[in-house]
């Protein structure tokens, strides 16, 4: 029994960095939000994921937006090299992707309409580069893949299910200050950004904003990133 009348929508990820970002601009847009995440559901898991769905719409009903937010990463600082945790961050950042989409698809195209949002990055534009790190860190490539990777999903999405109101699209950014990132990291990193500025709480709640709001943003990404890739 559904006993909120508030549009639904499901973000993934919903307790990491920018997790909760989307969540408070989703609430501050009426939009009521389940949320997919650890412990409880594994988005790389398609039996976990399936079940999530059916408890979604179930007690809320079908969402009209997904946020396709969930990730890993070795984030600089870590333990990490170019090669490693491939094939789980692929798992989890790509196929998690796809294991939540094709859960709810089906009834969002019963019901005419849906906005599919990946978040992706600047690693999914550019290769990390190894000057702004420290030691012998590494970004793993299996993270700009994954991320790349989201932008030709929301293009193929919403070419073949764009006739059945469902649109797909990627906002990207640079390095959130959200105050865990590393200093030594975030100083050389903003040497190279026109503006100067990292990427602010208000701007991730713009874009988000911008891509539920906008119907005709669909198949394409667009990246926030202070200017860093305009070089």
């Amino acid at each position: 029994m559904i006993l909120d009348d508030r549009k639904v929508a499901v973000v993934t990820g919903t307790s990491g960095q920018l997790g909760p970002v989307w969540v408070e601009t989703l609430n501050e847009m009426r939009y009521q939000v389940f949320g997919i995440d650890l412990p409880h559901y594994d988005v790389s898991n398609p039996e976990m994921v399936n079940f999530a769905a059916m408890e979604c719409m179930t007690h809320h009903g079908v969402p009209e937006v997904i946020v396709l937010n969930a990730a890993i990463d070795n984030p600089p600082g870590s333990a990490a090299t170019f090669h490693g945790n491939l094939q789980k961050i692929i798992n989890v950042n790509l196929v998690g992707a796809t294991n939540v989409v094709k859960a709810f698809l089906k009834a969002m195209m019963d019901e005419g309409r849906g906005t599919i949002i990946a978040i992706t990055s600047i690693q999914g534009y550019i290769g990390a580069d190894w000057r702004n790190y420290t030691g012998d860190f590494e970004k793993p490539v299996g993270y700009n893949l994954s991320k790349a990777a989201l932008m030709q999903y929301a293009r193929s999405l919403t070419v073949q299910y764009g006739r059945h109101g469902i649109r797909a699209c990627c906002i990207g950014f640079g390095p959130y200050d959200g105050g865990k990132i590393p200093k030594d990291f975030l100083d050389k990193f903003l040497r190279n950004v026109p503006t100067g500025r990292a990427v602010s709480r208000e701007s991730l709640k713009a874009a988000m904003r911008f891509a539920v709001e906008c119907p005709e943003f669909a198949g394409q990404s667009v990246l926030i990133d202070g200017g860093y890739t305009a070089w």
